[in-house]
């Protein structure tokens, strides 16, 4: 012990519980005796002012927590005299105490219900607080404290960790006597006596306990060792099966009905992760989260660790890759949120009546948790209950009704172009416990899902559509030029004399089938680099109500992504109105008056409007008619989809195009491949929509990939022949 430090006398008393029955008469009346006498002379030492300080006695006292009938209350003991009727007072100077409580219907040697120890030394108990932490089940303030001799021997190694640290602070002060105030000096003295009884009093459990973890194996009894609170642990993400990294809360052995002794028993993990919190912003945005339904079922015998559901992470196989894998991920996850455009192909996951189900998608999205949650509020997000720092947040966090008016910036592409740069600060920890998962939307399913990080991508606008549009150049520049001014905001000065109504850009787009309509709305949206909602008319509803609800939830959503949206097929939105159809006469008030105050860009399609409605006139900007293509614009499609399927042969030859030693050596060995000039021809004058085009191609490269061919002409005309053929019978029977 350091010099200067005045440590009380005593021995250090070790008592085997199960001798206790052994001991012969005259030893348990002499202990008796001896306990008698004890009692004046402590009384007399207190009497004196001679006792220790409370919680200063470096000295194991043992004592039995007895229910006293008489008293109707608990009274503690002494374990080997069994004299002392005092309470905690009589034992405030030990620095702790072993503390054993017994079943109050039983003997005192038939039944022991709990052990715990009593901490009564403020050094241990900073220390505790420190080394240990939040616990559940541990008050820092109370007096004496209990705790759970497990919680200690869990905690062993950390503790003697902090012995060391300590001595080496102390080693690094002046060579002088240490003074009896010196608090680290006392700290090291009461800590160095807990680890040693500690050692001493569970030697045989740490030998076994060390002797599996030296082998990565445990037992089902001792799994309490692996599952030290704040460990960081491997784990399967419980939708997606992604592996991800959680830190646990606290372990509870526990059972439930079943098992073939009638109780099935399992750990259960309460565990934490960063999680967003929605409607936040700054440093408030990210927190953590609980994951309760980890478990470990019952197993028998030792078991590899890393053969449990969940398991130290430091016990992983590859444990330094898997980490930077982990934290990569979770700098990635806090990007993305926010409101971000991006690309998605993997699985994609919906919670519905109690069950996930699963959903492949291959589809540009949107990641927008906030829009998510105001669009389906009863879905089950995950809560977050602390910042990251520990702090409790307000469990219920009401989702704010935030402004339709978003800047269509808040729909980026940019990695860096991040909104709540507070990511940044967060600790590699806390990015390794992100969630693997992000929310959003899936603009082909028309879906909102839970999607995973690692398959949300950046993707790259393209041009091509717009440049192989087939539309007139001043037709062209007039969309364009709308679309853009809209875009940024120079119409924005002029407004209705009511306001908000007539801040949008309506453009209807009417023709026949496979013209190009829908083309123009997807291909200007790629041009602005705007999201495209593409909407059929079958998903508004068949009723005004329905019809109302779905528009509104639309046009709201596009607002703030600053999408394009595109309703396509709208013929039944547009057609005058008569007397004769009352609910589809709602049907047309309704969109005329969502119209009015939409504040965005709609491109309406429309085939077969027999008469438009005058109402409507007067609420879309522009409309343009489709004609029927001709040969020159079938050609230039032609053109366009076969330059498309020559991603998959690159040797095909193309009318007027360059070729190099390459692409005409693999010509004259296959001379049926590419098309010539007078081919082309041909294939324009052929009566087919750009749509069907588009198929034929498709139809025609699987059709030669099938025979191990380049794509030819003979393979289109096969196809175009077949397609003539059903069109032939079609006309038979109508």
């Amino acid at each position: 012990m350091s010099a200067g430090i005045p440590v009380p006398t005593g021995e250090y008393v070790r008592h085997d519980f199960a001798e206790d029955e052994k001991e012969d008469k005259e030893k348990s009346a002499k202990e008796a005796k001896e306990g008698e006498e004890s009692e004046p002379k402590d009384s007399e030492e207190k009497a004196n002012g001679s006792a220790a300080p409370e919680g200063t006695r470096l000295e194991i006292k043992r004592l039995d927590e007895i229910y006293d009938r008489t008293r109707s209350e608990w009274t503690k003991k002494d374990t080997v005299e069994r004299k002392s009727k005092d309470k905690d007072g009589a034992y405030a100077e030990f620095a702790f105490t072993v503390v054993r409580k017994f079943n109050p219907t039983q003997e005192p040697t038939l039944h022991i219900i709990t052990t715990t120890y009593d901490i009564r030394s403020i050094h241990l108990r900073k220390i505790g607080k420190d080394v240990i932490g939040q616990v559940q089940g541990i008050s820092w303030t109370a007096k004496p404290l209990k705790v759970d001799p497990q919680i200690f021997v869990a905690f062993l190694p950390k503790l003697i960790d902090h012995l060391k640290e300590l001595r080496e602070k102390q080693s690094a002060l002046p060579n002088e006597p240490t003074s009896p105030d010196d608090d680290n000096a006392v700290a090291i003295e009461h800590l160095d006596f807990l680890v040693e009884f500690l050692k001493s009093e569970h030697d045989k459990q740490l030998e076994e306990i060390n002797a599996l973890l030296s082998h990565g194996e445990i037992t089902f009894d001792l799994a309490w060792a692996l599952f030290v609170p704040r460990t960081i642990l491997y784990t399967a993400c419980p939708v997606s099966g992604s592996p991800r990294a959680v830190r646990l809360i606290q372990a509870e052995k526990s059972s439930r009905p079943g098992g073939p002794n009638g109780a099935q028993q399992f750990w259960r993990l309460d565990v934490e992760y960063m999680e967003y919190r929605p409607n936040s912003s700054g440093s408030d945005c990210f927190g953590l989260a609980s994951l309760q339904n980890i478990e470990v079922p019952k197993f028998n015998g030792a078991v590899k660790i890393t053969s449990l559901p969940s398991f130290p992470l430091t016990f992983y196989p590859g444990v330094e890759e898997l980490t930077s894998r982990l934290v990569e991920r979770g700098k990635k996850w806090c990007t993305l949120q926010g409101v971000h455009h991006k690309y998605y192909n993997g699985t994609g996951f919906h919670f519905k009546d109690g069950k996930y189900i699963k959903l492949n998608t291959d589809s540009r999205i949107m990641v927008d948790w906030n829009t998510f949650q105001q669009i389906i509020p009863n879905y089950q997000f995950p809560i977050v209950t602390k910042t990251l720092s520990g702090e409790d947040v307000d469990r219920h966090i009401r989702v704010r009704h935030a402004d339709n008016n978003f800047n269509s910036s808040h729909a980026t592409d940019a990695e860096d172009d991040v909104q709540h740069p507070a990511w940044q600060n967060i600790s590699d920890e806390d990015q390794l416990l992100a969630s693997p998962l992000v929310y959003g939307f899936s603009l082909a399913d028309k879906l909102w899902l839970e999607l995973m990080v690692d398959e949300v991508q950046p993707f790259t606008w393209n041009d091509e559509p717009f440049t192989n549009l087939v539309l007139a150049r001043d037709q062209k520049t007039l969309i364009l030029s709308l679309v853009e001014a809209h875009t940024h905001g120079l119409s924005q000065g002029f407004d209705d004399f009511v306001k908000g109504k007539g801040q949008g850009l309506v453009i209807n787009l009417f023709g026949n089938p496979g013209v190009g309509k829908s083309l123009t709305a997807e291909a200007t949206s790629e041009h602005v680099r705007k999201p495209l909602y593409v909407v059929g008319a079958g998903d508004l509803g068949t009723n005004s109500a329905t019809l109302d609800m779905n528009l509104t939830r639309i046009f709201t959503i596009s607002s703030r992504w600053g999408a394009v949206v595109l309703i396509d097929e709208a013929d039944v939105f547009l057609e005058e109105r008569s007397f004769a159809n009352l609910e589809r006469n709602a049907m047309v008030a309704v969109f005329l008056r969502q119209l009015e105050y939409f504040r965005g860009i709609l491109f309406l399609t429309t085939n077969r409007v027999r008469t438009f409605d005058e109402a409507f006139q007067s609420r879309i900007h522009v409309a343009l008619r489709y004609h029927d293509l001709t040969a020159d614009a079938k050609r230039q499609i032609w053109l366009a989809f076969l330059k498309k399927a020559r991603a998959g042969s690159p040797f095909l030859v193309l009318p007027d195009e360059p070729m190099d030693e390459k692409v005409r050596k693999a010509a004259e060995q296959a001379p049926d491949c590419g098309l010539r000039r007078e081919e082309l021809h041909e294939l324009g004058e052929k009566k087919v929509n750009g749509r069907q085009i588009k198929n034929v191609v498709r139809t025609a490269t699987a059709l030669a990939t099938s025979h191990k061919e380049l794509i030819g002409y003979k393979h289109l005309i096969q196809v175009l022949d077949m397609m003539e053929q059903f069109d032939a019978t079609n006309a038979m029977y109508q």
